[in-house]
């Protein structure tokens, strides 16, 4: 990538990050966070509902706030991101980025019964806040009837009778087979390593292209082609170059565009943002530019939220970010639907994306469609003019940012 960006005329640098070694890390840290609950679940029975939602809510927060911070501390093993710029002397700084790593290949099993799985984690994730609901209310209801004893909160004793045990039990019993069926799923990887034609060697083609024609192009816009190492093993890459640059970048004259899988998929998503209690939005100006061209080339597409892709740290720090990807389109679960609408996720349509090829050997060279590779190229190309159009004419401002 450094000749190739080089010969485009781009300025091109190293930019030395770091990452946990441990291939299995961030595929154990979401299965430690199920299970951990799955604990929550079970101490419930002799320790007061109202207690144990405290923890739930504390072991929230750390895992929200805390171990984020702690993960960047334990990146130890060096690796590189480049960094390619165009006009790099202009005050406008647009930065595409995307990833350069590949994935380890999915267990056969993972692969063939990967759509039943993807049933399992919206519904588990559903059903962990509806006890916590049941916790917050049997735990207030205890403590009245206790008549407001603060001594019962930390008293063990049996709190699930009657009912309440065999609805518990029930959960429990439930709640530990979705979490095999996740643990499972989840230690599948394999030692070999997925091609990664389109995740992510697609993201990184759309950019050497725009590079190429852009290069000789005038703008009143900085572009950066962030290729990111790491992503794959947890965001690294883009998570440590966002923590050490963010100091010296003027996030008012900054903009983000992600590009992920981008190769084969049936329909565009545009990412409108991240989170569920603590909800941070993309930027709407960068997504209506994203849709205004869409929309003017005739390519269908649809809204997402969530990702786990490199515009998260992003949109954490309030950089003004979007991020598009190509994927099929499946219906999404009642479990999905009924957390968008418990947490008001502000997505208006009914599906979910679905990629059966990446982290597979199927992700392959063959499998990319040129014409849809193309189109994407011509989706960044006409969204940089419509972006360098609205800093000309000052449409472009801070207040965009909700």
């Amino acid at each position: 990538m450094f000749a190739e960006f080089e010969g485009l005329g781009c300025k091109v640098e190293r930019d030395e990050t770091e990452y946990i070694k441990k291939e299995k890390y961030a595929n154990g840290i979401v299965l430690l966070e199920f299970w951990t609950f799955g604990v929550f679940i079970a101490i419930s029975w002799f320790v007061h509902p109202l207690t144990v939602a405290i923890l739930v809510g504390i072991y929230f927060l750390f895992t929200l706030k805390a171990l984020p911070r702690i993960q960047l501390m334990l990146a130890r093993t060096k690796s590189v991101n480049i960094i390619a710029s165009i006009n790099p002397e202009k005050k406008y700084r647009l930065i595409l980025g995307g990833h350069y790593d590949s994935s380890r290949v999915l267990g056969k099993f993972a692969q063939k019964h990967g759509k039943a799985i993807m049933q399992v984690g919206p519904a588990a994730t559903l059903s962990y806040y509806v006890f916590v609901i049941i916790l917050n209310v049997k735990g207030l209801y205890t403590l009245v009837t206790d008549g407001f004893a603060p001594i019962t909160l930390i008293e063990l004793t049996p709190r699930m009778v009657g009912l309440w045990a065999i609805y518990w039990s029930a959960y429990l019993t439930i709640y530990c087979a979705a979490m095999l069926v996740m643990t499972f799923y989840y230690s599948t990887y394999t030692k070999k390593l997925s091609y990664g034609a389109d995740d992510n060697a697609s993201g990184i083609a759309v950019m050497l292209e725009t590079a190429r024609r852009f290069s000789n192009k005038k703008l009143d816009l900085r572009i950066d082609f962030a290729c990111f190492a790491a992503e794959e093993r947890g965001l690294f890459g883009s998570r440590k170059w966002v923590n050490k640059h963010i100091k010296e970048i003027d996030r008012d004259r900054t903009f983000v565009l992600n590009i992920d899988c981008v190769g084969r998929g049936d329909r565009f998503f545009v990412n409108k943002g991240l989170g569920r209690f603590f909800k941070k939005r993309s930027d709407p100006v960068l997504c209506s530019i994203v849709t205004d061209v869409l929309n003017k080339l005739g390519l269908p597409f649809e809204e997402c939220w969530e990702g786990s892709s490199d515009h998260a740290e992003f949109v954490e720090r309030n950089f003004r970010t979007c991020a598009i990807q190509r994927c099929n389109v499946e219906k999404a679960s009642i479990a999905t639907l009924i957390l968008r609408k418990m947490f008001r996720i502000p997505i208006r349509n009914k599906v979910v994306t679905y990629m059966d090829w990446i982290h597979t050997e199927k992700d392959t060279i063959d499998g990319i469609d040129e014409k849809k590779l193309e189109e994407t190229v011509n989706v960044v190309c006409n969204f940089i003019d419509a972006l360098n159009g609205s800093i000309e004419n000052g449409t472009v401002t801070k207040t965009s940012i909700l």
